[in-house]
């Protein structure tokens, strides 16, 4: 009896590492497995007491366990789990080699133990087949991590393990990586499927061939010529899915296996023309779509961005203000005014004063925006520098307003001449014998002493000068709003979705900080991803913020403002890893499938071919969405209904074109966001319907409510569920990835200028746009094929 609690009953085995024995804890009534030093020294109980605290650290079916240290009478030997069953090599002397489905099943326990080992950073060094057991149900067990290290502790210089299955770095003394176990680990596949210990070509020949390549590719001499892990291994052998197996045996798969799934994913050369070219299609058709949908394609836009600049200098040249400008901004955009009052849609082009509107700000000073988008806009800064001034065009060139700060301080003449109007008048478009004079009703925005009116068919024009100089001009249509009114808040309705939204944001942002950090402190997030994620993010969201705000030359001004630019990408970033932390383990654990495309694209496999199929499906997906989508404006006048306002985005897009690549960024940071919140929703709504088919189908009006908007008509919300079920179809089918992608280009589609009329001065923006997206289309296909000829197999037979 030892320690009061162990009974020896038989030896099991002796070595140069000690002795075995079984024996019976009788406090436990369990058979264990006991290992006895052969001599007490320093150097020896040192690798006792590490064999067991790494072997602890490997809890898995294919890994002995190890229990304990102790010491009896001196002697120190440690505790394990009996496994009842002969060890492999012993097995090999005895049949030779084994049946090739028993084979593989031994493989695969093998890959399994040593994947749970190196996902801690353990490496094993002295794998063989005596130290693998093979127990009484025929499973294959990893024993002995005596020769163990973590894999920031193995030294360079050590020699540690069995010569016989050494890899060439560990013979030499060069660096130990889990590369090197892959090594032993092809020694000993040789010997299961061959009989032989030393591996033959003509030996290797006479296997499965993917096992020939796993083998070969193991034995490589280069560390870096073998499989990148054993995940990539377990994907090689032929058979068998070792995520499914994972998850009916309620394990939890890592990431790298998650990456290293067996699916290759290429397509067939038939099937991959046919979603290109249907993916073209639907780019172009989008383009001819949005010439009667959007609002740039409803409005004639003649003239340039930067010509209507030069028409507003030349304006204020003409009312005495020719000082050249320090600071000078410029957009685009439109009255929301006109198109909240429900007006007729049919001619925009009718419309006066049109309700597309050019804005162009100048000053003696930088202009340095104080709003939270820190863009220079009609209101930000407000005008109060002397000299500032702000001007109004539509997109034709005719004056809709004007407005100029006067000196704060100024010697007036004595007598000034009255204000010439009708020559701003003129500017405006508007046929002077048309107009009457009549008493003024707006309040002017700047300093003034002197303002007249006049009044015409469907429209007001105020005017106000200060000492004979003109200070402000304004046309106004009788839809135009004070801007200045008394507030009087939301409906109850848009109150109460105010409050549900905010409600719904908070709960949600404390379950991700909950989740996210459970999985933490339990091992189970990705972490490598999820850094990996936030990075990008961060760079994101930092040059999408870089290309969108209006900077100034002076440092004291500009600084503060990078450094805000920073602190959002660093905020954004934080966010996206913690909500990626709250669900990725979850998915892993239940919807691995649905991960796969995604930690591959984390992993930078760029050229994988089932990236490639979910891209190009995603392409597809998000084109046929935005096409859906714009199509909800023209749907009613097809039934004799009158036809629906038109979106009214993208305008941003046709002023700089650094506007252009914000859009484009912006477009990729939405997509992500949006992928990352509906798996994290669909995760809460499954944890708390306890079904995911319930889950699933919940899903879509939580989408349907995030691209709608307040008051939306039936034929939008219909094209907007119709887009969202698309979406979780993409989700739950292909994954994070593919939707992400359809999320990307649905936006492109819905927020990009896009036209087919060579014509039109943007056209040049229209082009790239199309391009890259067809560019990208293409490369998705071209990678989708895993090398497959292009064209000689698009006539496929069967």
């Amino acid at each position: 009896m030892l320690a009061d609690r162990f009974r020896i009953v038989a030896l099991l085995g002796k070595g140069g590492m000690g002795e075995v024995y079984r024996a019976e804890d009788v406090k436990l009534g369990q058979q264990v497995a006991l290992k006895f030093l052969p001599r007490t020294d320093a150097e020896r109980l040192e690798r006792l007491y590490r064999e067991v605290r790494l072997g602890r650290q490997v809890s898995h079916p294919n890994v002995c366990r190890l229990y304990d240290v102790m010491e009896w009478e001196g002697h120190h030997f440690i505790s394990m789990e009996y496994i009842d069953g002969e060890d492999l090599a012993s097995l090999l002397r005895r049949i030779g080699k084994l049946p090739h489905d028993k084979a593989l099943d031994i493989a695969r326990d093998l890959c399994a133990g040593l994947a749970a080992a190196h996902s801690l950073g353990v490496i094993h060094r002295d794998l063989k087949p005596a130290n693998v057991m093979i127990d009484g149900r025929g499973t294959a067990r990893i024993t002995d991590f005596g020769l163990a290290a973590l894999a920031d502790e193995a030294h360079r210089g050590e020699m540690s393990g069995t010569p016989a299955y050494m890899a060439p770095e560990q013979r030499s003394g060069g660096e130990v990586t889990a590369r090197t176990d892959l090594y032993a680990l092809g020694l000993i596949l040789n010997e299961i499927f061959t009989g032989k210990k030393a591996p033959s070509s003509q030996d290797v020949k006479e296997i499965d061939p993917a096992v020939q390549r796993v083998i070969l590719r193991c034995l490589e001499e280069r560390a870096e010529s073998r499989p990148s892990s054993i995940h990539a291994v377990i994907a090689s052998l032929p058979g068998g899915d070792p995520l499914q197996a994972a998850v009916d045996a309620g394990e939890t798969p890592s990431p790298e296996m998650v990456a290293a799934a067996g699916e290759t994913g290429e397509l067939r050369p038939g099937h991959a023309w046919a979603l290109l070219l249907a993916t073209i299609l639907l780019i172009l058709i989008s383009a001819a779509v949005s010439q009667r949908t959007m609002l740039y394609g409803r409005v004639s836009f003649p003239k340039k961005p930067d010509v209507l600049a030069e028409r507003s200098r030349e304006i204020l040249a003409s009312a005495g203000y020719a000082q050249p400008p320090v600071g000078v901004a410029y957009s685009l955009g439109w009255n929301n005014d006109y198109f909240e009052g429900k007006h007729p849609q049919s001619d925009l082009n009718r419309v006066i004063p049109s309700p597309v509107v050019f804005y162009y700000r100048q000053s003696p000073r930088e202009l340095l925006a104080l709003g939270g988008d820190r863009r220079v806009i009609a209101i930000d800064p407000p005008l109060t520098t002397s000299g500032m001034a702000n001007i109004e065009l539509d997109a034709t060139g005719r004056l809709i307003r004007f407005a100029v700060v006067p000196p704060q301080v100024e010697n007036p003449p004595a007598q000034w001449k009255p204000v010439d109007w009708s020559r701003f008048i003129a500017e405006s478009g508007i046929d002077p014998t048309t107009l009457r004079a009549v008493a003024p009703r707006w309040r002017v925005p700047v300093d003034s002493d002197e303002k007249v009116a006049w009044e015409g068919r469907d429209l007001r024009v105020e005017a106000a000068s200060h000492h004979g100089k003109p200070v402000w001009f304004s046309v106004i249509p009788p839809w135009q709003q004070a801007d200045r009114k008394t507030y009087v808040g939301l409906p109850e309705s848009s109150r109460i979705g105010e409050v549900i939204g905010a409600t719904v944001g908070a709960c949600s942002l404390i379950i991700a900080l909950f989740l996210a950090r459970r999985n933490l402190r339990r091992s189970r997030g990705d972490r490598k991803g999820a850094l990996r994620l936030a990075l990008f993010l961060i760079t994101l969201v930092f040059w999408t913020r870089f290309l969108r705000v209006d900077h100034v030359l002076d440092l004291t001004d500009e600084l503060p403002l990078l450094a805000q630019l920073i602190g959002e990408a660093l905020f954004t970033g934080t966010i996206a890893a913690l909500i990626y932390l709250a669900f990725e383990p979850y998915f892993r654990r239940r919807w691995p499938r649905m991960l796969i495309g995604w930690t591959r694209l984390l992993a930078g496999r760029f050229r994988d071919p089932m990236l490639g199929r979910d891209a190009l499906i995603g392409v597809l997906a998000g084109c046929l969405c935005a096409v859906i989508i714009k199509l909800a404006v023209l749907a009613p006048a097809w039934f004799g209904f009158p036809q629906l306002e038109p979106f009214r985005t993208s305008f941003t897009a046709l002023t700089e074109l650094r506007h252009l690549g914000y859009l484009l960024l912006w477009a990729v940071q939405l997509a992500v966001g949006m992928a990352l919140m509906t798996a994290f929703l669909f995760l809460i709504l499954r944890i708390v319907l306890r079904s995911s088919v319930a889950a699933t189908i919940l899903l879509v009006p939580f989408i349907v409510a995030v691209m709608s908007v307040s008051g939306a008509s039936p034929a939008k919300l219909v094209a907007d569920s119709v887009a969202a079920i698309i979406v979780v179809f993409i989700f739950r089918r292909y994954g994070l990835f593919a939707a992400a992608v359809l999320l990307l280009f649905m936006n492109i589609g819905n927020f990009t200028p896009l036209t087919l009329d060579t014509s039109t001065w943007y056209f040049g923006r229209s082009f790239f746009v199309i391009a890259l997206s067809s560019v990208f289309a293409a490369y998705a296909f071209w990678i989708s094929l895993a090398q497959q000829p292009m064209f000689g197999l698009v006539l496929e037979e069967d």
